[in-house]
């Protein structure tokens, strides 16, 4: 019978198929992202263990060493940093397995900032296999991140991390060995699980693996639709096409829209509402875009986990004209990016005209965080900020729709669908990576980085997206005033 780690049980808890794949060791190559999640989680929990001062770490012990030193350190009643227990081909790494008077406490470390629901069940599959090896547990905790705490100085641990007694929400869990069973039986399956396209494809987590079982997915399928409650209803009937929803179905007004435009094959425009939207714009238009990266434990003074730390930008000044100037900034990297992105920010957005930038909510809330942390710049700030639009609007409305845009109004989709212009073929070409090759290149550049790209060359492809951003703003007004003539 083969072995049910932890990481396979919660597998299993999201997709049975998701289980198997992770089993054989099928899964697709991890993100340059998801690693450097992964390696956010590992960073904080250096900062749990001197809490523990009498823990002892197994953490670089190899399995059958792990095993047998954890049961050592359980006979001799010690706190235990990665205990290994196996019991009925269960196993289980207990992140601090801590001794009382009458038995064990559990805790499990998250970089989280608040205990979230599928930690329950993590704990849970680790008290029954302890409890099944014979030790009591009698209470269970998990320790994750105050979102409240500002780095000044040295990190105050006692200060980032927070623990919450969950040991009541954990006992409730009662499915444990009902399910342990039916995923030993997958795991020992010679043939993976029917694929099966749920709600679960996105929760806990977004799987790997629906990118190929989605493909099965007509090109304009019920998924697309902006309502979940009723597209996973639809799904759950058997009606995957747009073009087979029954014409009863209660629907928003943007899906309507949304069916329009499949049935009739092209994009719908509400002309009226278009003009109004560039009617109202000032010029000359700053077309502005940020870049961020964020950590579990904050870096710099002033600021907290995981807030958005802008390292750069772009920015397109259009004149009413159509002519255009580019200005940005890269931080270089290795101290705090912001004050020097913030002078020159000032001064690139000096004037009048609207900001315009792709969903407002981003742009603004780095903003405000910034005249938060930097007061002597608040004024300006806020100038700035009152001056912004989104140019999201539109599409968010559905003034615009083309098939194309598959339900979503963010620019990767638009950019193509007005001007056929895309991100294709670029080096980096989403957020997410530009975020993680900037801090692992010039934030915290180390010997383990050596399958990156070197830092000039990411300097170049981040300018290069970062200007795509904003350009592709102002292609996007340019093909918005030529479908309103």
């Amino acid at each position: 019978m083969a072995l049910l780690t932890k990481s396979k049980y919660m597998n299993g808890l999201q997709c049975p198929r998701l289980l198997w794949f992770a089993h054989k060791k099928q899964l697709p190559e991890i993100s340059v992202s998801d690693l450097h999640r992964f390696s956010q989680g590992h960073d904080f929990e250096e900062y749990v263990k001197p809490l523990f001062p009498d823990g002892v770490d197994l953490s670089d012990m190899g399995f059958k060493e792990n095993i047998d030193k954890t049961k050592e350190l359980i006979e001799e009643k010690k706190t235990i940093f990665e205990a290994g227990v196996m019991v009925d081909n269960l196993f289980i790494r207990a992140d601090i397995l801590k001794p009382t008077d009458t038995g064990w406490d559990l805790y499990e470390i998250k970089s989280t900032t608040k205990v979230k629901p599928q930690h329950i069940p993590d704990l849970a599959f680790q008290k029954y296999v302890l409890e099944k090896a014979g030790l009591k547990v009698n209470r269970c905790f998990l320790i994750h991140l105050n979102n409240e705490y500002v780095k000044d100085g040295d990190i105050d641990a006692k200060g980032l991390i927070l623990q919450e007694e969950v040991t009541d929400d954990v006992n409730k869990i009662d499915d444990i060995k009902t399910n342990a069973k039916e995923f030993h039986r997958i795991l020992d399956m010679d043939t993976p699980p029917e694929s099966c396209i749920s709600i679960d494809c996105n929760r806990p987590y977004s799987c790997p693996l629906k990118p190929d079982c989605w493909k099965t997915l007509p090109e304009n399928n019920v998924l697309q639709l902006t309502n979940w409650r009723v597209y996973w209803q639809l799904l759950d009937a058997g009606i995957k096409d747009i073009k087979d929803v029954p014409s009863g179905t209660k629907l928003t007004e943007k899906d309507e829209i949304l069916i329009t435009a499949v049935n009739n094959g092209g994009p719908v425009v509400i002309k009226d509402q278009i003009r109004t939207f560039l009617d109202s714009l000032n010029y000359p238009l700053y077309h502005f875009d940020f870049e961020t990266f964020d950590t579990a434990v904050p870096i710099f003074d002033q600021s907290r986990p995981y807030q958005k730390m802008a390292f750069q930008y772009s920015l397109h000044i259009e004149a009413e004209d159509g002519t255009t100037e580019h200005k940005g900034f890269l931080a270089d990297g290795g101290c705090d990016p912001r004050p020097a992105l913030l002078e020159q920010m000032k001064t690139d957005l000096e004037g009048t005209g609207d900001i315009i930038v792709f969903n407002r909510s981003f742009e603004l809330s780095v903003m405000r965080k910034l005249a938060e942390d930097f007061p002597a710049h608040k004024t300006w700030l806020e100038s700035a900020m009152a001056r912004v639009v989104d140019l999201a609007d539109p599409f968010r409305s559905f003034y615009y729709y083309s098939p194309s845009q598959k339900g979503s109004y963010s620019i990767k989709k638009v950019l193509p669908a007005i001007t056929g212009k895309s991100y294709s073929g670029m080096d980096i070409s989403n957020g997410a990576d530009a975020s993680v090759l900037y801090f692992l290149t010039h934030i915290r550049p180390n010997s383990n980085n050596g399958g990156l790209p070197p830092k000039d060359k990411v300097r170049k492809d981040l300018i290069t997206y970062c200007c795509l951003d904003t350009e592709g703003m102002v292609w996007i007004i340019d093909g918005l005033k030529k479908l309103v003539g």
